[in-house]
């Protein structure tokens, strides 16, 4: 019976051989064609026809071990006999037939994979190796594609079927790691082969049975639990301790000896490349495991990726019940060369080996989803930005001394983004660059060396940078104000309410000008919406009183958009535009290269006039070919990928959920932003806006503990600052609002 006729003569097949009268209904199946027959009081039954060549000893070998299963703690399906009382029924073009027990449930695929559910996966796969052990059988199996002790034969005769190089890299990495493993010499038995999320039935976090023996088969017994990691380490965050409690699990019935537990990392990532392989070689039409490959894949590269020495004894230990030992610290203690005011994120700092789109990803292959990191303006490691650097790379990389058509082109595409008399560019390396450059444009084109800046502001970290960054001369460490530095009022309506409301552009106008009354500045410089000032965004009307202050005493505007440019902000391509106001000059960074050393100054065609005085100005990388093929598939990317439109709406949703958490958490004090850069500012007290850089502080570990990455801004220490890549969704929007409200529940809550 062919595989296409078999689910319409399912119901003739269940009467004529098993007395069974019902309608049928198609079930995922691999090599068996499985049937829901239903009958008419509503109990269901499994048909499943074995194709024609199929051994028969195999057949019966499957049976035995659901019957050999008994009164376990999960329910597995009872075979019905014939109604000539055998266990099968061979069909007429020699496939076999046998009808089982329906058990209701919800996979574990169909519930989501819940991480809860991983110790109960873990004792499902101890006790069923316990049951499976007093099995014997001398039966070998011809099929050994999914024999784990045989991975490799089956990796190395499908591995032609990968041709993406990347998954080719991600495949040697794991086949490098195994290649001279041999698993011959480990404990043999018959075990069920397949405990995957379709195969595993949930009722809350707890397995309540076990269906589809058609893997099953005598082999190396860890192989079991290996195979429930492999699966349960799917689809998760923190796949590395979900595999821990498996095998916390899988040792309340089986004591793995020490050569099964040296040999499980291994065997799980052979379980993982059979898996992609066999999936790479079958036709995307069959669903049975092109429905995990992408998750497979994803598990896979963090894995080989991560380091997989420490991955492995730490699941040699769990599987043997060992203590864990302390965290590595070494990698922290090795940074000691780097310097020690290279400061690092987190109580306990992060080693990040890989990332992609909003992700990354650590050395144990934990997933962290990535709200603060606007470097990687599209997204981590974009293939079309990757390809276009590596392209261009094996071609030509060279200085300014040379014309080339990546540069002249990237140039006139920024232009095509400004203002009108923005009509020039210098393409430099970094935005401390790009603002250190603009200074320069400033001063020679106004002949002054004064600097108006913002309070609070922060600009780039050459020394010109430091003394008009009060975030960085009034901190701790900080030499103060230097002579000729100008501070004008930081913008912040909230903590300083007469920035705000209707008469916000006359009161900042009035404090702007009694700051650098008397003064004869040569440029203002600052961000439209200040970040380290705390994620500032200016009322209406405030940023254009700023410009227009500081015009008035001759200086020309530098708009900082190293942080909010190209796109950021949603409802415009940078952030200057929001306000209606038109800068003199403008700085472009972190956005740019998408964490490809790249930055940009555009500015007016006289004042690039002006700097030509003689003064030649050269730079080595900056506008080099490479540098300019990468901003040039940035833009394609943000253009393509509908990146700001994007942008806008996610942002609009996560500041709206996030002011819904205002209406329940008093410690709340601010919410505000424009598109995907936003504060939140927490308050010890509404009422006297009293900062809790405390708070803010527990909210940040709380959401990395449990794999969302915030960070924390402002001239307080209070603000939560949210600036992903502008590929987070609105999926990823609504698990930031539901981690930060959790963290502040659980502050309320007390210890």
């Amino acid at each position: 019976m062919t595989r296409a006729t078999t689910e319409i003569h399912a119901a003739r097949i269940a009467l004529d051989h098993f007395g069974i009268k019902g309608r049928s209904s198609r079930l995922p199946g691999y090599e068996d064609v499985n049937t829901r027959i239903t009958v008419t009081s509503g109990d269901s039954f499994v048909l499943r026809v074995s194709p024609s060549g199929s051994d028969i000893s195999t057949v019966r070998l499957i049976e035995d071990a659901m019957a050999a299963i008994g009164d376990a703690s999960f329910a597995t399906p009872r075979a019905l006999p014939t109604k000539d009382g055998e266990p099968y029924a061979l069909l007429a073009d020699g496939s076999i037939a046998r009808l089982h027990t329906w058990i209701d449930g919800d996979t574990y695929a169909d519930r989501g994979h819940p991480g809860g559910a991983a110790r109960s996966i873990g004792r499902t796969a101890g006790e069923m190796v316990e049951r499976l052990a007093s099995l014997d059988t001398d039966i070998a199996r011809a099929d050994r594609q999914w024999d784990l002790q045989y991975g490799l034969e089956t990796i190395e005769a499908l591995a032609h079927h990968i041709e993406d190089p990347a998954q080719q890299a991600t495949l040697s990495a794991a086949v490098g790691r195994v290649a001279d493993r041999s698993w011959g010499a480990l404990p043999q038995q018959v075990i069920h082969g397949d405990l995957n999320p379709g195969n595993l039935l949930l009722r809350d976090d707890a397995v309540i049975g076990v269906i589809d023996f058609g893997d099953t088969r005598k082999t190396i017994r860890i192989a079991e639990l290996a195979i429930a990691c492999a699966y349960t380490m799917l689809d998760q965050d923190d796949p590395m301790t979900l595999a821990t409690r498996v095998c916390n699990g899988y040792r309340e019935f089986c004591e793995p000896s020490p050569d099964e537990a040296d040999a499980l990392f291994d065997l799980i990532l052979t379980r993982l490349a059979t898996s992609v392989c066999v999936a790479a070689s079958i036709p995307a039409a069959n669903p049975h495991h092109h429905d995990t490959a992408a998750a497979t894949w994803d598990l896979l590269e963090r894995l080989t990726s991560g380091d997989m020495g420490a991955m492995s004894e730490e699941l040699r230990r769990a599987a043997r019940g060992v203590e864990q030992p302390p965290a590595d610290l070494s990698l922290i203690d090795d940074r000691s060369v780097l310097g020690p005011s290279l400061s690092l994120s987190y109580a306990e700092p992060l080693h990040i080996v890989r990332g992609t789109a909003q992700f990354l990803y650590d050395e144990r292959g934990r997933r962290y989803l990535d709200c603060v990191n606007n470097v990687a303006h599209v997204g981590h490691s974009e293939p079309r930005v990757v390809e276009a650097a590596s392209k261009q790379m094996a071609v030509l990389n060279t200085n300014t001394r040379y014309l080339h058509e990546n540069v002249l082109r990237y140039a006139q595409r920024l232009v095509a983004t400004m203002p009108e008399h923005i009509d020039t560019v210098f393409v430099v390396n970094s935005g401390s660059e790009a603002n250190e450059l603009a200074v320069r444009l400033a001063r020679t084109a106004t002949g002054r060396r004064d600097l108006v800046c913002l309070d609070h502001g922060y600009h780039g970290n050459t020394t010109t940078l430091i003394d008009v960054s009060p975030y960085k001369f009034n901190g701790p460490g900080g030499s103060g104000r230097q002579p000729g530095i100008h501070v004008l009022p930081s913008p912040d309506g909230y903590r300083t309410p007469r920035y705000s409301g209707t008469n916000a552009a006359t009161n900042y106008r009035d404090d702007a000008r009694q700051a650098i009354e008397g003064t004869e500045p040569a440029a203002l410089i600052a961000e439209a919406l200040p970040g380290c000032g705390g994620q500032v965004v200016p009322a209406p009307g405030v940023l254009a009183a700023m410009y227009e202050t500081v015009r008035e005493r001759g200086a020309v505007v530098i708009a900082d958009e190293v942080q909010t440019g190209m796109g950021r902000v949603g409802d415009a391509f940078w952030a200057f535009q929001l306000h209606d106001v038109s800068p003199d000059i403008v700085t472009i960074g972190k956005p740019a290269g998408n964490g490809h050393p790249l930055a940009a100054v555009a500015t007016t065609s006289e004042i690039a006039r002006a700097f030509d005085n003689g003064v030649e100005y050269f730079n080595t990388f900056g506008g080099n070919p490479v540098s300019s093929a990468v901003g040039n598939a940035v833009l394609d990317v943000i253009h393509d990928d509908g990146l700001q439109e994007n942008t806008r709406i996610v942002g609009s949703a996560l500041i709206a959920g996030l002011r819904d958490l205002a209406e329940r958490h008093s410690a709340i004090g601010d919410v505000r932003g424009a598109g995907l850069f936003i504060g939140l500012e927490l308050v010890a007290d509404r009422h006297t806006k009293q900062p809790s850089a405390e708070l803010a502080s527990h909210v940040v570990e709380h959401a990395k503990s449990v794999g969302v990455l915030l960070s924390i801004d402002g001239p307080h220490h209070n603000v939560i600052k949210i600036k992903p890549p502008l590929v987070f969704t609105l999926t990823d929007s609504d698990r930031v609002v539901e981690v930060i409200d959790e963290a502040l529940r659980l502050s309320a809550s007390g210890p």
